[in-house]
């Protein structure tokens, strides 16, 4: 799945720009926003094994600690932003005025912990990119 990384880059940010509407009333940002939710259930299946290691160790007597505790934190609000953020998004969609803000708020929020994401990440990338060549992991 070497194509995860670069649509999700390319989708986010056209989903920032285009929030005008196609023909029939569809707006342009609610497709690019259902195709954002899925190429990122996409990127959590290619991490399931990541995701698996960390449940079990959390679900184990001695827990998280340290790092991974960190990580699993600042993951776990990530995905609490990306489920808050699609839900009031698809309740915005289906024409409930008030949820402007709370899909405003949801937005900001998954903005800040994508962001947070990615920081944490910058070495692991980096290294990919010095080793590879490539930003994408080889043979995905």
């Amino acid at each position: 799945m070497s194509w995860i990384y670069p649509a999700m880059l390319v989708l986010g940010l056209a989903d920032l720009f285009l929030i005008g509407v196609l023909p029939g009333g569809l707006s342009i940002h609610s497709v690019v926003g259902l195709a954002v939710a899925s190429v990122v259930v996409l990127h959590l299946v290619d991490q399931r094994g990541w995701i698996k290691r960390t449940v079990r160790r959390l679900r184990s007597r001695r827990g998280l600690r340290g790092t991974m505790r960190r990580v699993g934190i600042r993951d776990g609000l990530l995905l609490a932003a990306g489920i808050a953020l699609t839900i009031t998004g698809l309740v915005q969609w289906s024409g409930v005025p008030a949820a402007r803000p709370w899909h405003s708020t949801a937005t900001v929020a998954f903005l800040v912990t994508a962001g947070v994401h990615l920081w944490g990440n910058r070495h692991r990338l980096a290294r990919r990119v010095r080793e590879t060549g490539r930003l994408l992991r080889p043979g995905r």
